[in-house]
C-alpha cells in the first residue's frame, strides 16, 4: 500500500467513521490521523447521531451495512442535523446499487470493500474541495446580486439599472426596436412615512415592488430608482402598450395600497435614442404628473419640464 505524499489538509477537518468493525474502525482512524484530520469513530448508528447532535464535523464514513440503524437511516439522520457534512458509503460489491441510492438520498460518494485507503483520502480530499469550490461559488453569487440588487425591494439598483439601459437601449437601436419606460413615484411619500413610521414605509415600498413584479412580464426590467421612485424598462414594446401596464398598476395600487402613485412615460427611438435622454423624459412627465394633480399616468411630450 502506498503512502506517499497526501493532499493538504486544514488542522480542523474532522472525520466521524462509523463502521461495526473494530479493526476497520481503528485502521482508518489510525491512517487519517496521521495524514492531519481530526478522527471520532464508533460502532453504533444510535450513538454516531449523538455525536453530530453535538459536534461539527466535516466529513462521515458510513458503512452501509451497520447493527441496529442502518446507513442509509444514519445517512439521512446526519443530512437532517447537519445538511453540509460530506457523507461517503462504505459497501461491497455485491452492494453498489444500494450505495447509489445512499448517494440519491445527499451521500457525496461511495467506497467499496476492501477498502483502499489511498483511494478513501483522495475521495474526502476531492469531496471537500468540490464542497469548497461550490461555497466559494454560491458566495460569489451571492454577492453579485446583491451588488447589482436593493437591499429592501429585491429590485435591481440605479447602478444595475443604468448598465443595463444603456444596453437595452443599443439592442433596441441596433434592430431598430421599440423600447418604452416608466418612471414611477409613490404620492406623498414623505406624509406618510411620517404618520405611519419609517417601518411601514419599508413595508409600503415592499409591497409595491410586488405588485410591479406581478403586472409585468418576466422580461421586463424592474428597478429601484432611489427613495420612493422607481423604473420599469419595458423591452419591445410601445408606449401604448406600457400605457396598458401603468394603468394597471395604478389601478392596483390603488385597489390595495393606502397610496397613489404617479407615473411618467417615454419610448424609445420616438422621444430619443439617448438611454439618459429617456430616463429624464419619463421624470420630467413624473413630475409634470405630479404637479399637476398627481395619481396619474403621464406620457412625454416636449413641452413638459421638470419640475423644481
Amino acid at each position: 500500500m502506498s503512502t506517499g505524499p497526501a493532499p493538504a489538509v486544514q488542522k480542523k477537518t474532522r472525520v466521524l467513521i462509523v463502521d461495526d468493525e473494530q479493526e476497520t474502525l481503528d485502521l482508518i482512524a489510525e491512517y487519517l490521523h496521521g495524514r492531519g484530520y481530526d478522527v471520532i469513530s464508533t460502532m453504533s448508528g444510535e450513538e454516531a447521531v449523538a455525536i453530530v447532535q453535538k459536534d461539527l464535523f466535516h466529513v462521515a464514513v458510513v458503512d452501509l451495512h451497520l447493527p441496529g440503524m442502518t446507513g442509509a437511516e444514519l445517512l439521512r439522520s446526519i443530512k437532517a442535523i447537519r445538511p453540509d457534512v460530506q457523507v461517503v458509503m462504505i459497501t461491497g460489491y455485491g452492494t453498489i446499487r444500494d450505495a447509489v441510492e445512499c448517494m440519491k438520498l445527499g451521500a457525496s460518494d461511495f467506497i467499496t470493500k476492501p477498502i483502499l485507503l489511498d483511494h478513501l483520502l483522495l475521495t474526502i480530499h476531492r469531496i471537500l474541495e468540490e464542497a469548497r469550490l461550490k461555497e466559494e461559488a454560491e458566495l460569489a453569487d451571492y454577492y453579485r446580486n446583491l451588488s447589482r440588487t436593493d437591499e429592501l425591494t429585491g429590485l435591481y439598483n440605479f447602478r444595475h439599472l443604468m448598465t443595463v439601459l444603456k444596453g437595452e437601449a443599443s439592442r433596441h437601436l441596433r434592430y431598430n426596436r421599440t423600447m418604452s419606460l416608466a418612471m414611477i413615484d409613490i404620492d406623498d411619500f414623505k406624509k406618510y412615512n411620517d404618520t405611519r413610521g419609517h417601518e411601514n414605509g419599508n413595508e409600503l415600498l415592499t409591497r409595491l415592488a410586488h405588485i410591479f413584479k406581478h403586472n409585468t412580464r418576466n422580461c421586463d426590467i424592474l428597478a429601484r430608482y432611489g427613495g420612493e421612485e422607481f423604473v420599469i424598462i419595458f423591452p419591445e414594446t410601445s408606449i401604448e402598450e406600457a400605457l396598458v401596464v401603468s394603468q394597471r398598476i395604478g389601478s392596483t395600487v390603488d385597489s390595495t395600497l393606502e397610496v397613489s402613485v404617479t407615473i411618467g412615460l417615454s419610448t424609445l427611438p420616438k422621444d430619443s435614442s439617448d438611454p439618459n435622454d429617456i430616463l429624464r423624459m419619463a421624470d420630467a412627465a413624473m413630475y409634470w404628473g405630479k404637479a399637476n394633480g398627481k395619481n396619474q399616468i403621464v406620457v412625454y411630450d416636449p413641452s413638459m419640464t421638470t419640475c423644481t
